[in-house]
């Protein structure tokens, strides 16, 4: 079934189905000259203790739903050596779980359903290569306290109530969350913007929910002719969080190492949670575990929020000054197996921040560039295109080329390749660039 388009007024309906969704109403939205745009927007819940209750409610049947796929999907592999696909499974399985666990009819459905196509997606991940094979998911892990439910016939929206804003979410009801600062509901939630599910996560002793957002923003510009001076790229680092610049500019962007920033407090606050009585069998501690245990989380939050504010400040200074921009597709993976540098590196969050760049990037129909991980931006030089294998140790700064012997910063000489890289990218694919 294909999918169709309206336009009414300013907004776009939808309507059918395709089994990729996202390119169906892309391609649906061509002749307009526009796409859809996917966003998240993260808020934090402040739950009564009875929506506490609710929640608990729906992330254990979540939970539990989730491993009874998982055990018969492996049971059912080892008894036919087939799959068992997750419309089968909901077809065959979910009224006969019903009966048997009453619980779950306390749930809501596209929670239920989420959570086995949750385990599906685990599986093809597992078969690319991209994860290992599923796991079941605990009480005690950040993977087993969270549900998804999806939006139908407006079960999930924003609302306010003498003057203070609300969600309503499926069987549970209106839930007050915290108004980000200069927003408003109509500001969170555009007009034109649809919401197509909600994930409610759990952590410590806090709630946050995750929107996932739907908008239709205009394709980016097919241009013909660009000048360099729109074109930024980034080179990221551990000593600098990053070198960016255009052509005939640069500038060092510090890296704030929040780890170690709060490293003695937060070594001192786990020392403090260590000392406190807890009980591996049952996980339960002491009122003071719980005490300390709360005050760990809400340092590595600080931690967090220090770091993503930072990012989005930055970022957004990237995305209004340029048109395109240029970054290695970095593999960050990898490069944390190296004990030594891996700390340093997760505390940099480079990919949360080039996502950061890469959708505000997209919202405003501009460019984003990856030239590949393999190309050697720092060992080649930036003026006469000689590779210098010698300076793949990160222990040199800087060198002197030996064809034309020019000196180079390795921060700044990447920065320029990339920039060369992300411009020969561009005129392969037929755009013009002018000086």
């Amino acid at each position: 079934m294909a999918v169709t388009v309206t336009k009414e007024g300013d907004v776009f309906r939808f309507s059918g189905r395709a089994f990729d969704i996202t390119k169906a109403k892309n391609e649906a939205l061509e002749p307009y000259g526009c796409r859809v745009h996917n966003y998240d927007l993260v808020m934090e819940l402040i739950p009564d203790d009875s929506q506490r209750a609710g929640f608990a409610q729906q992330i254990g049947n979540a939970r539990f739903m989730r491993n009874q796929y998982l055990n018969d999907r492996i049971a059912y592999y080892k008894e036919t050596r087939k799959t068992l696909p997750v419309d089968v499974y909901k077809k065959k399985y979910f009224p006969k779980l019903k009966e048997q666990y009453s619980f779950l009819t306390l749930s809501d459905k596209f929670a239920l359903e989420s959570a086995i196509e949750h385990v599906d997606t685990a599986y093809k991940n597992f078969f690319e290569g991209w994860a290992a094979f599923p796991k079941f998911a605990s009480k005690w892990k950040p993977s087993g306290n969270t549900y998804t439910t999806k939006w139908t016939g407006n079960n999930i929206r924003l609302e306010e109530h003498d003057g203070l804003p609300y969600i309503k979410l499926p069987k549970v009801g209106l839930v007050r969350f915290i108004l980000p600062k200069k927003q408003t509901i109509q500001t969170l939630v555009p007009h034109g913007t649809s919401i197509l599910s909600v994930a409610v996560k759990k952590k410590g002793d806090r709630y946050t929910a995750s929107l996932q957002l739907e908008t239709v923003v205009e394709s980016p510009v097919q241009l013909n002719q660009m000048s360099v001076r729109d074109i930024m790229a980034a080179d990221m680092g551990i000593k600098l969080f990053a070198i960016i610049g255009g052509e005939d500019w640069e500038k060092e962007i510090p890296n704030p190492r929040w780890i170690r920033i709060h490293e003695k407090r937060l070594r001192r606050l786990q020392k403090s949670l260590s000392r406190k009585k807890y009980d591996k069998e049952t996980h339960t501690g002491s009122k003071n575990w719980e005490k300390a245990k709360q005050k760990v989380a809400a340092e590595h939050r600080k931690i967090a929020n220090q770091r993503k504010d930072f990012q989005h400040k930055l970022s957004r200074r990237i995305v209004d000054r340029c048109s395109v921009f240029c970054c290695e597709d970095l593999n960050i993976r990898g490069m944390v197996k190296n004990r030594r540098l891996a700390k340093e590196i997760s505390s940099a969050s480079w990919g949360q921040f080039l996502t950061m760049v890469k959708y505000k990037m997209e919202r405003q129909g501009k460019h984003f560039i990856q030239v590949s991980r393999w190309f050697p931006s720092s060992q080649t030089c930036s003026r006469c295109g000689f590779q210098n294998t010698v300076v793949k140790d990160l222990v040199i700064r800087s060198w002197k080329c030996p064809k034309c012997g020019t000196y180079h910063n390795r921060d700044v000489n990447a920065k320029n390749n990339i920039l060369a890289e992300g411009i020969r990218l561009l005129q392969k694919n037929g755009i013009i660039v002018t000086v």
